[in-house]
């Protein structure tokens, strides 16, 4: 009887700290699991930013933003909230019909960090004109990003100019 109660006391300890060593071991492949979700919901910004876009689908592109928004895309311009960064966007020459432009970008240049529920990414857009397949123009984006009721949504971005090298 000594001996199964003994046994039963051990097999307790032992599930006990099992079940602890299990929780610990985790947290840290779960952080970094997370870690590389959220890297690559950030990454998914970029990649629908300039599919939108190429499709002039303003649609997709206000999908990305949170209702608050600021969107700088000149000295002293700037646009708050969906509405008028949706206006700022539809009078851009990017979703112009006119322009049959291909917004593309050097994936190397694409930055992403993370803190938390926030981050920043950065990127170049280069739009290639596709009647002539030449660059026609070459813009970058600062962004803070956030996650917003589960998803990663644009806060703010600072649109500017970048320079083309070869």
């Amino acid at each position: 009887m000594r001996t199964l109660l003994i046994g039963g006391v051990l097999a307790i300890l032992a599930f006990g700290v099992s079940a602890c060593g299990g929780s610990s071991g985790n947290s840290g492949s779960e952080r970094a699991l997370q870690r590389e979700a959220d890297e690559y919901q950030i990454d998914q910004i970029e990649r629908t930013f300039h599919e939108s876009m190429s499709k002039k689908d303003v649609n997709m592109m206000m999908s990305l933003w949170a209702p608050h928004a600021t969107f700088t895309y000149g000295p002293g311009k700037t646009a708050t909230g969906k509405t008028q960064i949706r206006t700022t966007w539809l009078k851009s020459p990017s979703f112009q019909h006119t322009k049959h432009w291909l917004s593309d970008h050097p994936a190397y240049k694409l930055r992403i960090t993370i803190n938390g529920d926030r981050g920043t990414l950065h990127f170049e857009c280069h739009f290639i004109d596709l009647d002539t397949s030449e660059v026609d123009a070459v813009t970058a984006a600062d962004m803070d990003v956030a996650r917003v009721d589960g998803h990663w949504l644009i806060t703010k971005m600072v649109g500017g100019t970048a320079e083309l090298k070869t």
